[in-house]
């Protein structure tokens, strides 16, 4: 999974981050794009993954915005891209599974990036 962040610093001086995905099968975590990141959301989040890994499916820890929901548990995490459905593009399952680690070292590396820049 190859990835670059970015940051944009608009008009009213709001820093947007960016997650850049190259590969177009990870295209739904480009939906991560917000103005409101702070360490401690990520790390929220990077907290509910680890703490799900062992958990049922009706345990899971869920987490969305406007854009992109995903659910963590025993089974990975699964991402559904909310944008594209709002578009039109409904999918029968999940847009993109990724294991516990992989998904974490992503917001591991943007915490890092946040944090950098914040």
């Amino acid at each position: 999974m190859r990835y670059t962040f970015k940051i944009h610093r608009s008009i009213t001086n709001t820093l947007w981050y960016y997650t850049d995905f190259q590969e177009s099968k990870f295209h739904v975590l480009n939906n991560f794009t917000n103005s409101g990141w702070t360490s401690a959301k990520i790390q929220n989040m990077i907290d509910g993954v680890k703490n799900s890994k062992l958990k049922d499916s009706d345990e899971s820890f869920d987490w969305q915005n406007e854009d992109v929901f995903f659910r963590s548990n025993k089974y990975g995490v699964f991402f559904i891209d909310l944008m594209a459905q709002r578009a039109g593009q409904k999918s029968e399952k999940q847009d993109l599974t990724l294991n516990h680690d992989e998904f974490i070292k992503f917001l591991q590396d943007f915490k890092q990036f946040v944090e950098e820049n914040s």
